[in-house]
């Protein structure tokens, strides 16, 4: 039915994946897997799968290491490699398979993206923002709408459930497309006016350079230190033990074979205590980095309005990045055209709700202020 829908019709992967789930026709749950929906990205798998055709392919994907990683590796396709017929039956033509297959790079053409404009849209709260029905990430969007006489109107940007479209087999009903310029610019003006406070201002100014407390990690690291001179202590003895051994000795075998054993195992524990220390000495190094990170955002909170003012899309992306962890927003539109809800801070800044009043003096919106503690 797949092959037959994606070849005979100008339905997509997104499209049957719909036209199944309209029909009741629901996919077998495999090992963990708890979702019966199928999704576009299956529906691709399955389509350019030369299995259904009778075939067995050898070399189509390859694993390669992730490079700067030590145990990280990623599976990658390739273009070129081996079909043979299979002993399976196949469950669609080799025609139909080839006939998919054609559509298939027809579309990747389609959709291909020659000569990406460098200012392309950067969409500030992109996965930042949050759905308010099923909780998930909501993206940046274009809407490309034309006039009668085939010239486009001013483009559109706009913030989606990216569960919408049933990605990855989850749907979520929530349709809403919220305009993004606005909901930009009522996220920097709850910062803008947060910052103006004199109360949060002094607040902010006190955290900067606060000392960072390291004194655990640094006894830690003075313990695995401590520990090493032992083992490499206790080293040096097995392997002066062993050079003094005597070959005429009736038990030197024995004797031999005892100390390498306990070589071996002290070798061992050498390398734990090293993995250990170097661990131990990342974590305090990524606790400073932190720390100079924090304090870098909080003096651009200080400033918050001639920097952000400054700020490239980019610039401004990456702040509120490293700034907010999530921004919450309502279902429908306020009768004052707000749409933010809450915003939830990734650093430690206020503990307590905050209300700031946006746009206009008859309404008030709750701003929800959290500080989210790292656990190490």
């Amino acid at each position: 039915m797949i092959f037959d829908q994606y070849v005979n019709t100008d339905l997509g992967a997104n499209g049957i994946a719909k036209y199944l789930e309209n029909h009741g026709i629901h996919k077998i749950a495999r090992q963990n897997g708890k979702n019966p929906l199928f999704d576009a990205a299956l529906i691709r798998r399955i389509i350019q799968n030369p299995v259904y055709s009778g075939k067995i392919s050898y070399g189509r994907r390859w694993t390669e290491k992730v490079h700067g990683t030590r145990n990280e590796y990623r599976q990658v396709k390739k273009d070129d490699y081996l079909l043979v017929d299979g002993l399976h039956e196949a469950l669609v033509s080799e025609e139909v398979w080839e006939q998919a297959h054609v559509k298939v790079a027809a579309q990747a053409k389609k959709y291909e993206k020659v000569n990406r404009d460098k200012r392309e849209k950067i969409h500030l709260l992109s996965g930042i923002l949050k759905c308010p029905v099923c909780g998930a990430g909501m993206y940046g969007n274009k809407s490309i709408k034309k006039r009668k006489d085939g010239s486009n109107y001013k483009d559109f940007y706009y913030y989606g459930c990216k569960h919408r479209n049933m990605t990855r087999g989850h749907k979520c009903d929530y349709k809403k497309q919220v305009h993004e310029e606005m909901l930009d610019a009522s996220v920097a003006e709850v910062i803008s006016k947060l910052v103006s406070n004199p109360k949060f201002s002094d607040l902010i100014r006190n955290k900067i350079n606060m000392e960072v407390d390291t004194s655990a990690l640094d006894q830690e690291i003075d313990n695995y230190k401590i520990q090493l001179r032992k083992l490499y202590h206790n080293k040096d003895t097995i392997l002066s033990d062993m050079d003094s051994l005597d070959y005429e000795d009736k038990h030197y075998q024995r004797r031999k074979t005892d100390l390498e054993n306990h070589l071996y195992k002290t070798y061992d524990k050498i390398d734990d205590a090293e993995e250990l220390l170097v661990s131990a000495k990342a974590k305090k190094r990524s606790l400073l980095a932190d720390k100079i990170t924090g304090d870098n955002i909080y003096k651009a909170l200080v400033f918050f309005d001639k920097l952000y003012a400054q700020m490239n899309e980019a610039e401004k992306r990456e702040f509120l990045s490293q700034l907010v962890d999530n921004v919450q927003i309502y279902e429908e539109r306020k009768e004052n055209g707000q749409w933010l809800k809450s915003i939830e801070f990734k650093l430690p800044i206020i503990e307590k709700e905050f209300t700031l009043s946006l746009d206009n003096d008859t309404q008030n919106e709750t701003v929800v202020l959290l500080s989210q503690q790292k656990t190490r």
